[in-house]
């Protein structure tokens, strides 16, 4: 088992944990509803993933381009469900909260602003970090 394919099935157990944690803080809603949100919501993650990747792959020069392409998608297949995890469980709450009534909505609009600014402070940290992550593995 090569290196690349461990972390690919760490990564793997980490996405199923992912959509346990994210499908128990929707529990508000059918579980035909709680699927939707946590499809759309990994696709829109994955994408943001991507962009940083693509981002901070750019200017790298290696010999091997299947080299750099096998350590994106592993940086995607890690982050994208650590980030669901941060920001769809968080915001499911509070979405469930509302629906409940447990909490206004112009509360929940500020929990939300904040929940939103702190991840937009986890995406920066993880651009510094995947690029790092980039040199370490192709190094």
């Amino acid at each position: 088992m090569t290196v690349i394919t461990a972390i690919k099935a760490i990564s793997f157990i980490i996405f199923i944990i992912s959509c346990i944690t994210v499908y128990h803080n929707t529990n508000s809603y059918e579980p035909k509803n709680r699927i939707i949100y946590i499809v759309i919501g990994t696709l829109a993650i994955y994408f943001l993933t991507s962009i940083i990747c693509n981002i901070k792959a750019k200017g790298i020069v290696v010999q091997n381009e299947q080299a750099i392409n096998d350590v994106i998608s592993v940086i995607k297949a890690i982050f994208t469900p650590i980030n669901s995890i941060i920001i769809l469980s968080t915001l499911g709450n509070v979405f469930g909260k509302v629906k409940d009534g447990v909490i206004s909505t112009d509360k929940a609009g500020k929990r939300i602003m904040i929940i939103l600014v702190i991840f937009l402070l986890v995406l920066i940290f993880e651009a510094n970090y995947i690029g790092d992550f980039i040199q370490i593995l192709l190094g």
